[in-house]
C-alpha cells in the first residue's frame, strides 16, 4: 500500500491559521488498492448485509422493527460524541409533559434526522444530495444547541477537531457540492465502498459547527438503502465505532496523514460486517421473543373469550415498549378500564414491569424486549 507516499490534500495558510483542504473523491496517485485482505472483508460485510435485509423483510411489522433500530443508531451514535442518555429515556419521553433534557432531546432529534432524510430518498425520490443532508443536519440540531449550531447550514466560521484545521468555511460549498457528484455520479467503486470514503471525506470537510460525526455516520446509512444494498434503516454502524472509538478517529486521521485509505476502508469494513451480524442476531432474538410472548397469550385458558384484544395489545407495545394506561387505551380505541385490566394481565404475566419512578400517571414497561435491544452477544 502506498502509505505516506498518497497525497490526499493540500494545506492553505490564511492568517495565523493553516487549513486542510482534501482533495476530491476517489483517491488517485495511485488509486485505492483493493487487495486480498479488503475484497475478503468487503464480501463478508456485503453477505451479512444481505442476511440482515433479507431477515428484516420476514419480520411481522418491519416499521416497528426499524424505530428501535434507528433510535439504538441514534443513542450509540450520539455517545460517541459523549451524549449519555438511555434506551429508557428515549422511549419515556413521548409520554412525559415535561421537556426532555438536552441529551435525550438530542438523541430523539437524531431519529427524526434520519427518517426525514429516508423519506425525502425513498419516498420523494431525491438523490442524497446536500439538500437531503441540510435537511437532516436543521433535524438533529433544532431544540439541542439551538441557534449557536446553526442548524441547516453549511457552517461559517472555522473549526478545529484535534490536530485537523477543516477547510475555511468559504471553501466548504464547493467540497460538499463535489462530494454530492461523488455520491451520486462515480460509478468506478463497489457502493459499500463508496459509502466509506464518502464518511470519511464528510468528516475532513466537517462542514457544521456541530454534528458532524452524527450526520457523516448517518449518511453511510443513507447510502447504504439508497444503492439497495439495505432494504431499510435496519443497521447500526456506530455499534462497532463506538466500541473501538480510538481506532475509528485513528483511521480517519491517518487518510489525511498518511494517505491509508486502505487502512481505513479495512477498518470500515469490520464494522459493517460487525454491526450486520450483531442486528442480524437482535432481530433473530426479537422474531423468537414475539413467537414466545404470542404463544403464551394462545395458550392461557385465561383468554379465551378476549384472546385477539390481548394480542392487539401485545403487538402494539412492541411499537410503544414504554406506554400508560391512557395510551394504550387510545391506540387499541377500547374503554380505560379494558385498557387496564390487559396491563394488569400484562404485570402478571411478566410482560410488563410499572416504572415507579414516575411522579404523575403510571408507565410501564415491555421488560423482555428492553432485554433484548440492550443485549450483548458475542461476535
Amino acid at each position: 500500500m502506498a502509505i505516506g507516499q498518497r497525497k490526499t490534500g493540500e494545506y492553505q495558510i490564511l492568517g495565523d491559521t493553516t487549513y486542510f483542504i482534501p482533495y476530491r473523491q476517489p483517491p488517485t496517485n495511485p488509486a485505492l488498492i483493493i487487495d486480498e485482505k479488503i475484497s475478503f472483508l468487503y464480501g463478508e460485510a456485503m453477505l451479512h448485509l444481505g442476511r440482515l435485509s433479507e431477515m428484516t423483510k420476514k419480520l411481522p411489522d418491519t416499521d416497528r422493527f426499524i424505530k428501535a433500530y434507528i433510535t439504538k443508531e441514534a443513542l450509540l451514535s450520539s455517545s460517541i460524541e459523549g451524549i449519555q442518555t438511555t434506551l429508557l429515556d428515549v422511549f419515556t419521553q413521548p409520554l412525559l409533559t415535561s421537556r426532555p433534557n438536552k441529551e435525550t432531546q438530542l438523541v430523539l432529534n437524531y431519529t427524526k434526522a434520519l427518517s426525514r432524510s429516508l423519506d425525502m430518498i425513498k419516498k420523494e425520490g431525491l438523490p442524497i444530495a446536500n439538500r437531503v443532508i441540510l435537511a437532516a443536519h436543521k433535524e438533529l440540531m433544532s431544540m439541542g444547541d439551538g441557534d449557536s449550531a446553526n442548524p441547516g447550514h453549511f457552517r461559517s466560521l472555522g473549526v478545529r477537531v484535534g490536530s485537523l484545521v477543516p477547510p475555511p468555511p468559504q471553501e466548504v460549498s464547493k467540497l460538499m457540492a463535489e462530494l454530492e457528484k461523488f455520491i451520486n455520479d462515480n460509478d468506478t467503486l463497489p457502493p459499500l465502498i463508496k459509502a466509506g470514503l464518502a464518511h470519511v471525506q464528510f468528516e475532513t470537510i466537517h462542514p457544521f459547527l456541530d454534528g458532524n460525526g452524527r450526520i457523516g455516520r448517518l449518511l453511510i446509512v443513507l447510502m447504504l438503502v439508497e444503492s439497495n444494498i439495505l432494504s431499510n434503516a435496519a443497521l447500526y454502524p456506530s455499534y462497532y465505532f463506538k466500541k473501538h472509538h480510538l481506532d475509528y478517529y485513528r483511521y480517519l486521521d491517518r487518510v489525511r496523514t498518511d494517505g491509508d485509505f486502505e487502512g481505513w476502508i479495512l477498518f470500515y469494513l469490520q464494522a459493517i460486517r460487525d454491526s450486520s451480524i450483531d442486528a442480524y442476531k437482535r432481530a433473530v432474538d426479537i422474531q423468537k421473543l414475539i413467537e414466545e410472548l404470542s404463544e403464551k397469550i394462545m395458550q392461557d385458558k385465561q383468554f379465551d373469550s378476549n384472546r385477539e384484544s390481548r394480542l392487539k395489545a401485545l403487538s402494539i407495545l412492541f411499537s410503544f415498549p414504554v406506554i400508560s394506561i391512557n395510551e394504550l387505551s387510545t391506540q387499541l380505541d377500547m374503554s380505560y378500564n379494558t385498557a387496564n385490566k390487559i396491563i394488569t394481565n400484562f404485570v402478571d404475566l411478566g410482560f410488563l414491569s410499572e416504572e415507579t419512578q414516575q411522579k404523575r400517571g403510571k408507565l410501564y414497561r415491555l421488560m423482555p424486549y428492553f432485554e433484548v435491544l440492550q443485549r450483548e452477544y458475542d461476535i
